[in-house]
């Protein structure tokens, strides 16, 4: 579709229904969201499943249930990481006041 054919009153309803172009603004806030709430899911299930049992248990905690539990964990928080590292950032510039 040759795009001198699309009209004013067609333009502005595809703008209207159609998302803004990503900026790499919000790209990196939508990366640093995700990582955000995948860290929380990990402090999470360390919680659930080795905090909140050693405190409150009756009867002794098994450590496989513990064991599965920091394993789910350090694997949500790797994965958080990861997201993380694919964010770019610019390179520092030194500045020198010398001279």
């Amino acid at each position: 579709m040759n795009t001198n054919q699309i009209t004013d009153r067609e333009r502005r309803f595809l703008r209207a229904i159609l998302p803004p172009r990503q900026t790499r603004k919000s790209q990196e806030d939508r990366l640093k969201a995700l990582a955000g709430a995948l860290q929380t899911s990990a402090l999470s299930i360390a919680g659930i499943g080795i905090i909140t049992p050693l405190l409150t248990a009756t009867v002794p905690v098994s450590l496989n249930h513990m064991i599965v539990a920091g394993c789910g964990s350090l694997f949500m928080e790797g994965i958080s990481l990861l997201i993380l590292a694919y964010i770019p950032y610019p390179p520092d510039e030194e500045k020198t006041d010398h001279g």
